[in-house]
């Protein structure tokens, strides 16, 4: 194991092809063959710091201080949950913010639908110098050699949530996951929409089509079973854990308990 005392450090060895290595709960699944990098000797990556109603998160916040952070925010409750419910709470204790967004072959990052909803960016070191990037688009086209260093999630109004379903109560990843971020009017009438969908296809994404078809309406929950069905897009994944038609065939009940927590009264 390189211990790593600066950003340039890390770097340069894993220009040389060493592993960058956070919380490592998932490098010990892979083959050991190459030198681990681990940034935890590099100062300011374990911070969680608030900027005029933004958020800035540094990479090595594990879940579990995430959790505890964010655990009156309702605005960022879908990251709060995520983060909260995530593996088991040995994992918890040790698994970080930027190794779950930066895990190859990893298709269940609890915490990446939430951030999604949440409007995320990241803040990338490379050779070229320091660079923020739209989360999405950082997983749709992942950059070369670099560090991730820090998460920066905006000012938030209304509220959002997370909710998954499991093989079983714990100690698991989820089968399928979905965060929900809402803006309604008094009446009920949805404003804004947010929706990400994690674990059914290779990576997380967000489901644009269901999010314009709501935003205007007032949906009742029977309603948005149906209005997810049809609006689902997903190609659901085979793995050991479950088949992809029965990962996309639980989509609309998700959506709709996600809804149901969303427009239940505050407090509830």
């Amino acid at each position: 194991m390189i211990h790593a005392s600066s950003l340039q450090e890390a770097l340069d060895h894993q220009a040389s092809g060493a592993v960058l290595f956070a919380g490592g709960t998932w490098a010990m699944r892979g083959p050991m063959d190459r030198p681990f990098v681990t940034l935890s000797g590099i100062p300011g990556l374990d911070l969680i710091e608030g900027q005029g109603g933004q958020l800035i998160l540094g990479a090595l916040v594990t879940h579990e201080a995430l959790a505890r952070a964010l655990s009156t925010d309702p605005g960022r409750a879908a990251l709060a949950l995520a983060a909260g419910k995530s593996a088991t709470p040995a994992v918890r204790r040790m698994a970080t913010l930027g190794g779950n967004i930066c895990t190859a072959d990893f298709a269940s990052p609890d915490l990446v639908p939430a951030l999604l909803v949440l409007g995320a960016c990241v803040t990338i070191v490379t050779a070229q110098g320091v660079e923020d990037l739209p989360l999405a688009d950082y997983l749709a086209t992942p950059p070369g050699p670099h560090v991730l260093t820090h998460v920066k999630l905006p000012a938030v109004t209304g509220r959002s949530t997370h909710v998954r379903l499991m093989q079983r109560q714990a100690g698991e990843y989820p089968l399928a996951a979905l965060s929900m971020a809402l803006k309604a009017d008094p009446d009920g009438t949805i404003r804004d929409l947010r929706i990400a969908v994690g674990a059914v296809e290779a990576r997380p994404r967000r489901w644009p089509a269901l999010e314009a078809a709501l935003i205007g309406c007032t949906p009742d929950p029977a309603a948005l079973r149906g209005i997810a069905r049809d609006l689902s897009d997903f190609i659901g994944r085979d793995a050991v854990d479950a088949p992809g038609w029965y990962r996309t065939r639980v989509l609309p009940g998700l959506v709709a308990r996600a809804f149901a927590t969303l427009t239940a009264p505050e407090g509830r």
